[in-house]
């Protein structure tokens, strides 16, 4: 192979992927499996984690089959409205409207269909087509990546409410930050949003990772699983590691060039973006952390002279964002490899 394998892009499938097979699947299963118990579901997790990608991966599965129909919607776009016109637009489903001689075609493909001089109501016109698919078996699943809590988002929230309520077969997939996902599940009258079940991407299985450096570069055993350690299954850091090393060629494996490189990399195209989006709070409680990561909490609440319900809050919150690691008793550590190093070389 002459062409490097790993990627730096992120949401685009790499040439060298690892499945999720438990997250995938258990989200499919819960679409396509009777009875239906949710129909909706959040993939959440830090960026670089590969939400993009596991969202892809379930979309393309659902989309094969025959009784499904898969509508990607940009978060960007009048969600609504983007809805109704990719489903009418669809050949499948015009036809089964034009059958059941439901016909919007006089609004005009460009036409906004909520101009209020048409006497339409926009939810209405779409209840009528999932009405129509409801009696042929066919469901429909959108999907849209990275939500914000925007107008267009609580608006279509709003009506997928009403849809389900109505037993229609639409189905709601989406992928987002956790500080987005809880802005929008506090939203009032969003309830259904409040007990969507959610996946928090877990870290890519680390014997598969160093399995595919041994392979790409010819190394041992024991080299590839340092590699993989290297990287704590962080998905951005598979690849990233990855690509350096196959731009260093012929150098020792994990040389200083190659972890110069990987911090570089990661840094400029994750960390920081990442460091950004943290509270000032957030950010004094992991420079606390990465000066003794591996340490015990108690020892991080007296540096920080916080007493243990405040100190909770913000640990209980770096948790849900995918940022610390406590399965270790009475101690904390990143979940990033080496974000302790870009906290305490790159952030003062």
């Amino acid at each position: 192979m002459s062409k490097n394998p790993f990627s730096l892009s992120f949401g685009r499938k790499p040439f060298e992927y690892i499945d999720r097979f438990s997250d995938e699947q258990r989200i499919f299963d819960t679409f396509t499996e009777m009875p239906v118990t949710d129909q909706v579901f959040v993939i959440m997790g830090v960026r670089g984690t590969g939400k993009t990608v596991a969202m892809t991966e379930i979309t393309d599965r659902i989309g094969e089959l025959d009784d499904w129909i898969v509508l990607k919607i940009s978060p960007l776009d009048d969600i609504t409205d983007a809805l109704f016109k990719m489903l009418y637009n669809n050949r499948k489903v015009h036809k089964i409207c034009l059958d059941a001689r439901i016909d919007f075609s006089f609004l005009g493909v460009n036409v906004s269909v909520e101009n209020k001089d048409i006497g339409y109501n926009l939810n209405d016109m779409i209840n009528q087509i999932l009405e129509q698919l409801q009696k042929k078996n066919i469901k429909v699943l959108v999907a849209i990546d990275e939500v914000t809590n925007t107008p267009q988002m609580q608006r279509f929230a709003s009506a997928f409410q009403l849809f389900i309520t109505d037993n229609r077969p639409l189905y709601f997939l989406a992928t987002g930050l956790y500080d987005e996902i809880e802005s929008l599940r506090n939203v009032h009258n969003l309830t259904f949003l409040y007990r969507a079940p959610r996946v928090n991407l877990s870290p890519l299985n680390l014997g598969a990772i160093a399995d595919k450096y041994k392979r790409v570069f010819d190394i041992s055993t024991q080299e590839s699983v340092e590699m993989a350690r290297e990287t704590k299954g962080y998905s951005f850091a598979f690849q990233t590691l990855g690509y350096v090393t196959w731009e260093h060629k012929g150098e020792e494996i994990l040389s200083t060039d190659i972890i110069s490189e990987y911090d570089q990399r990661l840094s400029e195209a994750s960390y920081s973006k990442l460091w950004s989006e943290l509270s000032e709070t957030d950010k004094k409680v992991c420079r606390v952390i990465a000066r003794d990561e591996g340490g015990h909490v108690s020892d991080f609440r007296e540096k920080l002279d916080m007493d243990t319900n405040y100190f909770n809050q913000y640990r209980r919150r770096l948790k849900a964002q995918g940022l610390i690691d406590t399965s270790t008793y009475g101690c904390i550590s990143f979940t990033l490899p080496r974000f302790a190093h870009f906290i305490l070389t790159e952030t003062y």
